[in-house]
């Protein structure tokens, strides 16, 4: 059976092929357009996935869609008309959108992929949240919690998961309908502390490390837990159904002060902020971001206790938004009655098209829980040699405009390369110019799902160098210095630099838990920790990715630790690179000093007289 998942209307448009229950492809559309979160029909993920399968579309038995728009639809519409006449303006733009578009998503699927309309199907979105979690995951049988921002009506929802006669069975135990969202509500602060929503709410989680919860008392209020676990949002606050004034209300500012402008910097460094220099206004956004943090924990563990009241497994399956949210889901981890916790690569609702194939073909077909689950490596895989060939012609000079500020160019510059034919020779080249304190950018295998770079589309640097890290920031990668970098570990080492339990080695493998560190072992990880030192850990094992754990092995033999500091392989506002040529633009214009295409490694050389 040939399943195509797909996913667009909002952000993150994907598609992904399953071919008798096994993942064949799976990529978001923002890897091929480069549009960061691009929302748009994923038209090029969609043929990269028939590509990769060598079929047409014409070969599918089934195309399944990530959302039911008809029960979108009515929520738009009622929550639109609800707050009528002040919401006119959401109520026109909205049935501009649904009417000229989005309603009739089953129609441009069935043109888009010249399928007939029998062939389409679609879930709810939170249910396809629910099976994207729980197909993954290898659980005969799991609780589901979806928390994101908003779908169809729910905010968060409960589920319950198993595998009955050969076929996964998901059932609804209880939901919380919108406004009552925790996702938009982190999502308003984000705003509100001059961060861009629904991509920087990592910001929002980074502020709160350097602040204390001293506004938790009224978050508490706002958001009000109830009925032993679930929650309410009083919408006083925000303006959730009248987004066009702006995320929050005057009584949010009120309450807890001005908004910030996002041009207004702010001091805080995760490396250490010199004294003096933090003014009471800046301190009081992080005491905002600190105390929406703790309380968002506080009311995802009530969720989880509510869950486990009524599906008492160890296991829990974990999607939607605010699962991203890695210093919550450690709280989950330790915190919750869970034991076992499974977070897909991706999930968000770019992960969902993986879910909702993998549960169509299974649900139709049958399996097991054991076959179902993927690696995060499902991206587009592409050939150097070609590209390489240009560093022959290139001239360093000619980018100097396009330079990020910051970046000079010695004189004398040239792009040399040397393509190897063994891997242990390659690793060890790379390791000793990591070693030597330099940029490496990396880009072998296939691409990652998700927003997590894993070691295929990565930029690397030996993890105890802050003033490295700090050069990596201004000068490669644009980042806030608020904001941490994680490190990538050898399962042979997890347990030396990570303060966690043994069997949570294996739930850390794809960054999304933010975890206590072993104290003798930072001084080696100074540049991958936060000021809280914690850090988000890619455990790599072997078999999950070889490549990347023989460079970590390689580095580990030099250093005394596997480790390296992972960031992803980007610029700033741009999706990770997809191909060659992409890395090597991104080289070009940055202080990035070296470059591992799978094979081949560029570097930057001068030439002395």
């Amino acid at each position: 059976m040939k399943v195509l998942g797909v996913s667009y209307g909002y952000h993150d448009a994907s598609a992904c092929l399953v071919v008798d229950g096994r993942v064949i492809a799976a990529a978001a559309e923002e890897r091929f357009t480069r549009q960061k979160h691009d929302s748009n029909f994923p038209t090029y993920a969609v043929e990269y996935c028939l590509k990769e399968a060598g079929i047409s579309s014409g070969d599918l038995d089934q195309a399944i869609f990530n959302e039911d728009p008809h029960a979108k639809f009515s929520r738009v519409l009622c929550s639109s008309m609800a707050a009528f006449p002040d919401s006119r303006r959401e109520f026109v733009e909205s049935m501009k959108a649904w009417l000229g578009r989005k309603l009739w998503a089953v129609n441009t699927i069935s043109a888009r992929l010249d399928l007939a309309p029998e062939k389409i199907t679609y879930l709810g979105h939170h249910y396809s949240h629910a099976v994207q979690a729980f197909m993954g995951s290898g659980f005969e049988e799991s609780a589901i919690l979806i928390v994101d921002a908003v779908g169809d009506w729910a905010c968060s929802a409960l589920y319950t998961g198993k595998w009955q006669d050969g076929k996964p069975k998901v059932d609804r135990l209880l939901e919380v309908s919108f406004p009552n969202s925790l996702g938009l509500v982190y999502s308003a602060v984000t705003a509100y502390l001059g961060f861009s929503p629904n991509d920087s709410e990592c910001s929002t989680m980074a502020l709160a490390a350097f602040g204390t919860p001293r506004f938790a008392d009224k978050m508490r209020q706002i958001i009000k837990e109830t009925d032993g676990g679930l929650y309410e949002v009083d919408q006083a606050y925000f303006n959730f159904t009248k987004f066009f004034r702006g995320p929050v209300t005057d009584r949010f500012l009120e309450e807890f002060g001005p908004a910030r402008s996002y041009k207004d910097n702010l001091p805080f460094d995760c490396f250490g902020t010199p004294e003096g220099v933090v003014s009471k206004d800046a301190q009081r956004l992080a005491d905002v971001a600190a105390s929406t943090q703790l309380v968002l924990e506080e009311r995802v563990l009530g969720l989880c206790r509510k869950l486990h009241g009524m599906a008492p497994s160890a296991n829990l399956c974990f999607a939607g938004g605010v699962s991203l949210n890695c210093v919550s889901n450690y709280r989950v981890l330790t915190d919750s009655p869970f034991e076992s916790v499974y977070i897909p690569p991706d999930p968000g609702d770019g992960g969902t098209s993986v879910g909702t194939a993998l549960y169509y073909d299974a649900a139709e077909a049958g399996g097991t829980p054991g076959r179902a689950p993927y690696s995060p490596y499902q991206g587009v895989e592409l050939d150097e040699l070609d590209a390489v060939k240009l560093v022959d012609f290139i001239k360093p000079e000619h980018f100097v405009p396009y330079l990020k500020q910051g970046v000079e160019l010695p004189k004398g510059s040239k792009w040399r390369f040397k393509t190897y034919k063994d891997r242990d020779e390659l690793y060890a080249a790379v390791a000793d110019r990591l070693m030597a304190g330099q940029i490496v950018g990396c880009m072998q295998g296939r691409g990652e799902l998700g927003p997590r770079a894993l070691g295929n589309r990565s930029i690397l640097i030996r993890p105890d160098d802050t003033k490295l890290a700090t050069r990596l920031s201004k000068h490669v990668k644009e980042r806030a210095s608020l904001r941490p970098y994680a490190f990538s570990v050898a399962e042979k080492d997890a347990l030396t630099t990570l303060a966690i339990e043994p069997d949570h080695v294996r739930m850390n493998r794809w960054m999304q838990f933010a975890v206590p560190t072993v104290e003798s072992a930072r001084p080696k990880l100074l540049g991958a920790l936060h000021i809280d030192g914690t850090s988000r850990p890619q455990v790599v094992y072997e078999k999950d990715n070889p490549a990347y754990h023989a460079l970590l092995t390689a580095f580990g033999e030099r250093f005394g630790i596997a480790a390296l500091l992972n960031t992803s392989f980007n610029p700033s506002g741009y999706p990770m690179v997809t191909t060659p040529v992409e890395a090597m633009v991104m080289f070009a214009r940055t202080d990035m000093d070296a470059l591992l295409l799978n094979t081949t490694v560029i570097w930057k050389d001068v030439e002395h007289s």
